[in-house]
């Protein structure tokens, strides 16, 4: 009897061990770093089970391409405040600030939209979209276009290609429990970069044709001399002027910037006061600086008409050929004028800077008041260097007057040699009893056109010392 029992006590205790040893069943706990409230379905047998479902964050996008259609064009969601430009077009390629017709909530999240008439709207992430409230400084309050506590958004867009200077829809949304509850929206047309800045750039070159073409009077031998800037900012004695380069070369900037703004945003953008006194240094400049020469070539009435008439001095009827050069605008004199050059190279590190500078915002450029101090220096310089040379006006004036008295006498003298009649030709006034005269005023005329040359930087002909009847 006690054996038997002692038998089934030993089978009692191999049954529990072995159930002990066993492999648990196939419906676990879930593992121990698992959310408490997450619904995930159970792994299969095998596999790791599902990743916990993240936690909504108001700072996500709440929108994708794919559903982009279904949230927003079905009108759906409740109406946001009203979207508020200051411009005629929506400059794509960059930032925009655009007004939102609501009070400014620093817990809110925008997100924006653009529908260009595409499959796929351009969305438009959270680091794309940033909101402020509108202050005194912004266009579109100085416009009196929107109260001051109200949202400003700024919107950063791709540069959209698709559609150039066509109509889209700008949407301007706020996300609640991961869509959007609130959607703003409005019809814009749509200016990309590329093709602002591609555009602008050929208007200024045909500006720049324009001008080419018109101040010549004659064809020049080849073709690419129309477009020498040299040639086109030649002065009166046919020599480059620097000032002149100065005034094309900061006009054609600034006519380009403006050009693509209006191209950008279909409005005229205004121009910094720096801009404004860079342009003016320039223009007074170059205006003094004529003033100048005309002081020191200073011809009285009867001494210039006589020169017009032999075509010393250049008219609008006969011009004298243009013979600039890029060395023209570093000498004075034939010697190397160091203002002039730093004047040059100033002028055109400006001008660099302003190409860079004024394509974000040309109305709030600014030119280090240094630089323009330079500039204007350079000008005050080579101005009063121009009034402090020493000129012989009065004596090239003199010798001009007895230049035109021995072509009277020669005149004279060639009519008595005629019979009292006044030769048809130079050829037949130039005769034994003439010749006295003659030689004396061609031995004037030589050097009365040194003289000339040297005061006015204006050469002379052979063929044009010859004496008129």
């Amino acid at each position: 009897m006690l054996t038997s029992g002692a038998v089934l006590a030993l089978a009692i205790l191999v049954g529990l061990n072995a159930y002990a040893q066993s492999p648990p069943a196939p419906a676990t706990p879930a593992p121990a770093d698992a959310p408490e409230t997450s619904n995930a379905p159970a792994a299969a047998p095998g596999k790791p089970a599902p990743p916990a479902k993240k936690k909504y964050d108001p700072r996500d996008l709440c929108i994708t391409p794919d559903d982009a259609a279904s949230e927003l064009l079905n009108k759906r969601r409740q109406i946001g405040g009203r979207i508020i430009m200051d411009t005629f077009l929506l400059p794509t390629g960059g930032n925009v600030d655009v007004g939102l017709d609501e009070p400014f909530s620093d817990s809110e999240y925008y997100f924006g939209a653009l529908d260009i008439g595409t499959p796929t709207p351009v969305i438009m992430d959270r680091p794309d979209v940033k909101a402020r409230q509108a202050a005194d400084t912004d266009p579109i309050i100085k416009k009196a276009l929107m109260k001051k506590d109200r949202t400003i958004v700024n919107l950063r867009f791709p540069d959209v290609l698709a559609a150039p200077w066509g109509q889209a829809q700008l949407y301007v949304f706020t996300c609640q429990g991961g869509s959007p509850f609130k959607v703003s929206e409005t019809t814009v047309r749509v200016s990309p970069s590329l093709y602002s800045s591609a555009l602008a750039w050929l208007i200024v070159f045909l500006g720049y044709l324009v001008a080419a073409f018109a101040f010549r009077s004659k064809r020049p031998p080849h073709l690419l001399a129309y477009l020498d800037p040299i040639a086109m900012s030649a002065g009166a004695d046919g020599k480059a002027s620097l000032g002149k380069l100065q005034i094309l070369m900061f006009s054609l900037i600034v006519f380009g910037l403006i050009t693509y703004f209006m191209l950008r945003t279909g409005m005229l953008t205004d121009i910094s006061s720096t801009v404004l006194l860079l342009l003016g240094i320039a223009g007074i400049g170059s205006t003094v600086a004529k003033g100048a020469d005309n002081s020191r070539t200073t011809i009285t009435p009867e001494n210039k008409a006589w020169l017009l008439r032999k075509q010393w001095l250049p008219s609008t009827l006969n011009p004298n050929d243009i013979d600039a050069h890029w060395r023209d605008l570093f000498t004075t004199d034939g010697e190397f004028d160091v203002y002039r050059y730093q004047s040059f190279i100033f002028s055109v590190v400006v001008g660099g800077a302003l190409i860079i500078g004024g394509v974000t915002q040309l109305s709030s450029f600014e030119i280090p008041q240094t630089l323009l101090g330079i500039l204007g220096l350079s000008q005050v310089v080579y101005i009063g260097g121009k009034l402090v040379t020493p000129t012989s006006m009065a004596d090239l004036n003199k010798s001009i007057d007895d230049l035109r008295q021995a072509e009277k006498k020669f005149r004279a003298a060639a009519i008595t040699a005629n019979g009292g009649v006044l030769p048809v030709s130079l050829a037949a006034a130039v005769v034994p009893a003439s010749q006295a005269a003659y030689d004396d005023y061609m031995s004037l005329a030589t050097d009365v056109a040194t003289l000339f040359t040297v005061q006015t930087g204006i050469g002379v002909e052979p063929a044009k010392l010859q004496p008129s009847l």
